[in-house]
Parts: structure tokens; sequence; C-alpha cells
């Protein structure tokens, strides 16, 4: 992946980070950054199948709805769940390190974590945005209570 866009893709991270902070936890920032960078893939003609995590199935072709941003945020969360928030995991020992960890390190990991092409790094950095803003126990926590109300 070109420096470029990891970079551009973590800057978002970032911006995205900061909003979810700044609103107390709260993913409304990433829903409708997830549906902006949707839109925006369908307009370029990107596959969105092809930016998804391959570990989740999701039949966008015979969905009768598009996938929204809480669907998405959901479908990342659920095959990143057990390295981030379990203590042995990859991501869980990079977000609790004393390195500094910023949107484009936790985009670069998720990707190669879930194999995804470089055409996937703007959708990827909101959820990478939503690990920074909520820190592990939260994100954990909240990956929980949205399983559990779907």
């Amino acid at each position: 992946m070109s420096l470029p866009d990891i970079q551009k893709a973590g800057e978002l991270a970032d911006q995205v980070s900061a909003k979810i902070k700044k609103s107390g936890g709260s993913l409304v920032p990433v829903y409708y950054k997830l549906e902006e960078i949707l839109i925006d893939y369908r307009r370029q003609g990107i596959d969105v199948d092809l930016v998804m995590p391959a570990l989740f199935d999701v039949d966008l072709e015979h969905n009768t709805t598009n996938p929204d941003g809480r669907s998405i945020w959901f479908a990342y969360a659920e095959v990143l769940h057990d390295d981030l928030c379990g203590p042995t995991g990859s991501m869980h020992k990079l977000m609790e390190s004393d390195d500094v960890v910023t949107g484009a390190s936790v985009v670069q990991l998720i990707m190669d974590k879930l194999k995804l092409p470089e055409s996937s790094a703007l959708l990827v950095a909101p959820i990478a945005a939503s690990v920074l803003g909520l820190g592990i126990g939260a994100f954990c926590k909240h990956h929980g209570e949205d399983k559990s109300s779907s």
C-alpha cells in the first residue's frame, strides 16, 4: 500500500476518533463516515464486496437494502473482536503497548490482519477510529451491546 493512502486513511481515523471522544463514545460519526465512503466507492465503481472482511459472509448483491454504516461497522467488529479483545491478540497488544498508536498504524494493522486490498484503506479508517476513540474496553463492551441488540 502506498504511504499517502495509509497516511490519508490514518488522518481520517484520527479525525473521526476525536469526534467519538467529543461525543462521549457515540459511534454515530463512524456510521456516517462509513456511509459516505460507501457512496463514494459506488460512484467510483469499486466493488464493496472486495473491501469487506473475508471472514464475514455478507450477501450485498442479493440484499434488498444497501449496507449501512452500522452493518459495515458490525461486520468489521465481529471479525476483529477476538484479536482486539483477547489479551494475546496482536491488535490488543498494539493498543496496550507503550508505543504511540496512530490512526495509520491501526488502519495498517486491520488491513494486514484481514488481508484486505489497498482500496479498503479509507473504509477501514472509521473502524480504526472506533478502536482509537473507544479504547479496547469500551470497544469490546460496545460490540457486545451491539450484538445483543441486533
